[in-house]
């Protein structure tokens, strides 16, 4: 597939129609697949990337159980509006691409356009293929048709943004991530049908009674009905962090406003926000780091006469020399006592020589006291024991001090922040001081309602998991029953073959899947050869790597830059295991790493990645050090220019400070 054109017409921060070709091109020498696209901040690059999708998908692009009155308040709201509140008469976006169709390159153009004016903000879908409309699927069937070529699973492999980055980078599993890899691997649709042949089994087998098969049924919808729960609250939670996002953005507005009229009080309370989340995440990274002393030898060192005793214990029971260097040692003593070699200086006197031999005679002779324990443990376990003892002694103990310490003080310093912000809020009692102090309020309340529904979340997609496995846990048991009839003896041979080729099936792909994001991780990383292999979860996808010893390298325990660079690698590698030549579109995916990995992408990834790399970059992402390096591998580039008075983004040739001409580049209406 090749993306030809985009078109936005009147569209987010779009005036006018104006269009981008996006056909990568290639030099002599090689290929250049590159489209690289720059715009400072709030220039419209992620509009660019939500045109894509909302092209192709319309209201699926917003989500599997959005509703259509939803969908139609979103499409109002991305309608431009001019400078002086001229709204136009319509709106739209569309794309052009190339699909092989059974071998053949077939042209299609898709164009979703709305009118502004009437009461309903109701689509109109328009597909032609090489110019001509769409005529082997009828138009109530074109949606579907679009997403059966480019399907929505698949494509957030393909196009995606900074943010999904950082959430497969995240430390813990990715929720979601499983399933998702389930539908691009081919996998989802092979246990869909064993668990129907299950319930053909339940329905017909002559031997099987009718609780069992009442059983699975209901587990079947008991799953079922926990399934769309969960697709439902996930649909409330992308609702609530939508809202969460805008409370932070009106408290942002409200904020540039309180600037511009507070002088003094304004600077001061923006440096006091600064300040306040800065202590924030000292707090957050303490407990963090306190936690994690929990997690290990932490609690035995609020015993520390315990351990004291312990340690002197396994001394005595790991030294088992000892007893006899002593009595060895008073020996020693009485013949030096005798013959006077080496001589002595001092005057010993008889009652010194009894005090000496009775302390070095009563070493020699004192019971041990360990107990029955530490003598049956092997030598190398004491040795780790005492280890672990000296640590908890020389380390442990004062990490954690320091670290309460830490606590106790950034949590006065916020509470001192917090009430100077309460003085700053309150200042001059005016009326976008209060309007302010309610916006932060208002977030607030909208990011607590967000944290108690996402745990709400966690908890019902756990009894959904539940769930699934009691149902396969039937589905298995009814699988491996006898049938008395011909038809139910095949569909339990075809049952257990489906469950065998499921477990081939995949095996197979997450073998292929830990090969190439083996491969693609050490091909972006700054340090060659950094993992050796890598073992990926079967239920949760999750990924632990394994370098050249065999030890395991947990996600946690990577920089913020490797945790990036894992996160493209396993991008780049579901999309290559997925066998689907797709265009990638990334937005924004350098603002969190460092230079090293940054020139890695550059060098290694954008050109690579797919035959068409559509990237779309902040000029602090992909400044002029790195465009010299990706230079060539660009086809050409796009600028977006925000103009403040208009309101509007306007597309121009050339990257930032590149005043190169493209003949290609632009068509604007």
């Amino acid at each position: 597939m090749i993306l030809r054109t985009i078109t936005l017409e009147n569209f987010g921060l779009y005036a006018g129609r104006q269009t981008l070709d996006l056909v990568p091109g290639r030099d002599v020498e090689h290929d250049r697949p590159v489209v690289l696209i720059g715009g400072k901040n709030g220039a419209g690059k992620t509009t660019l990337l939500e045109a894509v999708r909302l092209a192709l998908y319309g209201k699926r692009a917003l989500g599997t159980r959005v509703g259509q009155t939803e969908y139609e308040r979103h499409l109002a709201s991305r309608v431009h509006v001019a400078a002086d509140g001229t709204i136009p008469a319509i709106a739209s976006v569309g794309l052009e691409f190339d699909y092989a169709e059974a071998g053949v390159v077939q042209r299609f153009r898709v164009e979703r356009s709305w009118p502004t004016g009437s009461t309903r903000t109701v689509d109109k879908l328009a597909l032609f293929k090489d110019d001509a409309p769409v005529t082997s699927v009828p138009p109530e069937e074109w949606a579907q048709f679009l997403q059966d070529l480019v399907p929505p699973g698949v494509s957030q492999f393909f196009f995606f943004d900074g943010e999904k980055i950082a959430d497969i980078a995240h430390d813990g599993s990715h929720e979601g991530l499983a399933e998702a890899v389930r539908g691009l691997l081919g996998i989802e649709l092979v246990g869909r049908l064993r668990v129907d042949l299950a319930l053909y089994l339940a329905r017909h087998s002559r031997h099987t009674d009718s609780a069992g098969a009442a059983k699975l049924e209901t587990a079947e919808r008991e799953f079922q009905a926990l399934k769309r729960d969960v697709e439902a609250m996930s649909d409330e939670v992308v609702e609530l962090e939508a809202a969460a996002a805008r409370a932070a953005a009106n408290v942002e507005d409200t904020k540039r406003r309180f600037f511009a009229e507070g002088g003094d009080a304004a600077n001061k309370r923006e440096k006091l926000d600064a300040a306040r989340e800065e202590a924030r995440s000292q707090l957050s990274r303490r407990a963090a780091e306190l936690r994690e002393l929990a997690n290990g030898l932490l609690p035995l060192a609020v015993a520390p006469s315990l351990i004291g005793r312990i340690a002197h214990a396994i001394g005595a029971s790991t030294d088992a020399a000892a007893t006899r260097e002593a009595e060895a040692l008073r020996e020693r003593l009485l013949a030096w006592r005798a013959v006077g070699e080496p001589e002595r200086e001092a005057a010993w006197k008889p009652q010194h020589w009894r005090d000496i031999e009775r302390f070095l005679a009563n070493e020699a002779t004192r019971p041990s006291s360990v107990g029955s324990i530490l003598k049956s443990l092997p030598i190398a376990d004491r040795h780790a024991l005492l280890d672990a003892v000296g640590q908890v002694r020389d380390t442990v103990t004062p990490q954690a001090s320091f670290l309460a310490s830490e606590l106790d003080a950034q949590t006065e310093r916020l509470a001192a922040i917090e009430a100077d912000l309460q003085r700053a809020r309150s200042h001059g009692a005016s009326s976008l001081a209060q309007e302010l102090a309610l916006a932060e309020r208002q977030a607030e309340e909208s990011e607590a309602r967000l944290r108690t529904r996402i745990e709400e979340f966690r908890q019902l997609d756990f009894r959904r998991l539940t769930a699934e496995r009691t149902l396969d846990k039937l589905t298995r048991a009814q699988n491996d029953a006898k049938a008395a009839d011909g038809r139910a003896t095949l569909a339990q041979r075809v049952g257990t073959a489906l469950e065998q080729y499921e477990e081939r099936l995949l095996e197979q792909k997450l073998v292929q899947l830990q090969r190439a994001f083996v491969s693609r991780f050490n091909h972006l990383s700054r340090k060659d050869d950094f993992i050796a292999d890598a073992r990926i979860d079967r239920a949760t996808f999750e990924t632990m790597l394994i370098d050249h010893s065999g030890r395991e390298i947990p996600k946690s325990s990577l920089s913020a830059g490797e945790k990036q660079v894992y996160a493209i690698a396993m991008l780049w590698a579901l999309a290559r295991t997925s066998g689907r030549p797709l265009p990638m579109i990334i937005d924004t995916p350098l603002a969190r790493l460092d230079l090293d990995h940054r020139t890695a992408l550059v060098e290694r990834y954008f050109p690579e990645a797919s035959h068409q790399v559509i990237v779309l970059s902040t000029d602090t992402e992909i400044d002029e050090a790195l465009l010299g390096k990706l230079g060539g591998s660009v086809s050409h580039a796009y600028r977006l220019d925000y103009d403040p008075k208009t309101r509007s983004t306007s597309v121009v040739p050339g990257y930032f400070d590149d005043g190169k001409e493209d003949d290609r580049a632009l068509h604007q209406a």
